[in-house]
């Protein structure tokens, strides 16, 4: 299988725990590495911000030094056309429903949410979540257990288009066939 991988990090080889930084909407980004199956379609994962320290040309200190301060600073990663050997994936494919509302819908089960709102919430509510970390680890060990690689969200509605979407929870079969620089697409 052939997906595209948009980081806002570079990354030489895929050996080991990677921390890859992917800008991934709805608290979704800790359950795994998330591929399209088009180039384009990954783009806005490899675009984001990192905060970074530098001095102030505004603030000071007493003494006049400059104070140091946290900025967000504009980021465009790369994408990786990546080879995965034979995953066997959850597919939250259906003919009647979205399939990205159908894997949240799942993965709700285990997360808790807060909000003024007095009713059941949900990940279409805007509540705040309080536990991303173990909502994503307990819906991506479930998934484990029952033999899953990973998940595919056919047919997925994302900001640049329609695409395959798809979640792998290991690295470890990844397998780099080209570094595409954001930059390299535009052109």
């Amino acid at each position: 299988m052939i997906g595209y991988l948009g980081s806002i990090n570079k990354i030489d080889n895929f050996n080991g725990n990677i921390n890859i930084v992917q800008n991934v909407s709805d608290n979704i980004d800790s359950i795994g590495f998330w591929l399209t199956s088009d180039i384009n379609s990954s783009k806005p994962f490899a675009i984001g911000t990192e905060k970074i320290f530098k001095k102030s040309n505004t603030e000071f200190w007493d003494d006049g030094e400059p104070k140091v301060v946290q900025v967000e600073h504009p980021v465009q990663g790369f994408i990786y056309k990546i080879y995965i050997d034979e995953p066997i994936l959850k597919n939250y494919g259906s003919t009647t429903e979205d399939s990205y509302n159908l894997f949240m819908i799942e993965r709700d089960e285990y997360c808790d949410y807060f909000s003024a709102k007095k009713r059941n919430l949900t990940w279409k509510d805007d509540a705040i979540l309080l536990n991303k970390e173990e909502a994503n680890t307990a819906f991506r060990n479930t998934l484990v257990r029952q033999g899953y690689d990973g998940f595919l969200l056919p047919n997925c509605k994302l900001q640049s288009g329609v695409t395959d979407f798809f979640c792998m929870f290991s690295n470890e079969n990844f397998h780099i066939a080209d570094i595409i620089p954001i930059d390299d697409l535009d052109k």
